[in-house]
């Protein structure tokens, strides 16, 4: 076990640059914490380059027993060093550094794939992380992230995602040009507008169809240049005085309805 006492330790000065955007994607690496987050990341098979833990923190037994060597080779920092590195008001004790993982650049996994969702120029963390684990949750193949996107592997994005980051791809393409290889590939691209759209209700999906949604920026919506390419362009019906809805829940409205289609 390492123990680290000063903040001029020069691997603690790595840990606080992956706050950073510019940190993360030179380094390749970010950094989760939280005892249900480091556990998804336990679970799956990213591979975990530094495990962090506070000096007052006490390692779960069954951890102890399913990750022997991992918890051997934990660095354990002093309790005050970790309130600095943490990013939430009452730190856990417990942080884990991660290897990012390139999108696949072979796409044999398209061919199986049915359901993807396409985010465009999102820019709210909570929003992003929830659409995530939203989409986690309703069984989609894989998040397409468009640039102007916020960065998925920033600490509020995973925190909002609640381990889903973990459990499904993450990609990072040109939307326009993404969407024609989709459609070429005989997928129906679906996106959000409040003009020439018909209501998602009306779609003609079948468990044959392979389906992409695509969701815009919290104001701006879709883009013009995009919404020319959809397939079809949809609506979510709005019955009460509410001008419109969080992006977040108009993701979930939109992929649960598709996949229940798509699983018939």
């Amino acid at each position: 076990m390492i123990m680290i006492e000063s903040k001029n330790n020069p691997r603690f000065k790595e840990w606080k640059k992956l706050h950073t955007k510019k940190g993360r994607k030179e380094s390749g690496l970010f950094l989760i914490e939280g005892e249900h987050l480091v556990e998804e990341a336990l679970k799956s098979d990213w591979a975990i380059v530094d495990f962090i833990v506070s000096s007052e923190y006490r390692v779960p037994d069954e951890w102890m027993k399913k990750y022997p060597v991992l918890m051997q080779e934990k660095i354990e920092i002093l309790a005050p060093l970790f309130s600095e590195l943490s990013e939430t008001q009452t730190p856990q004790g417990i942080a884990a550094v991660i290897k990012k993982r390139p999108s696949p650049t072979n796409e044999d996994w398209l061919k199986q794939a049915k359901l993807m969702l396409l985010v465009d120029q999102i820019q709210d963390p909570g929003n992003l992380g929830t659409m995530i684990r939203t989409a986690d949750a309703a069984g989609v193949d894989a998040v397409v992230l468009g640039k102007g996107t916020v960065d998925p592997f920033s600490g509020k994005v995973l925190r909002s995602s609640q381990g889903s980051t973990f459990h499904l791809p993450l990609i990072e393409k040109e939307l326009q040009e993404y969407i024609v290889q989709l459609q070429q590939e005989g997928w129906q691209i679906y996106g959000t507008s409040l003009t020439d759209a018909i209501d998602f209700r009306e779609l003609e999906i079948t468990p044959e169809s392979k389906v992409a949604i695509v969701m815009g920026n919290e104001g701006e919506g879709v883009q013009e240049a995009l919404l020319e390419q959809m397939n079809q362009k949809i609506k979510i019906p709005i019955w009460g005085q509410a001008e419109s809805l969080n992006v977040a829940i108009a993701t979930g409205i939109l992929l649960y309805h598709t996949q229940s289609l798509l699983k018939k």
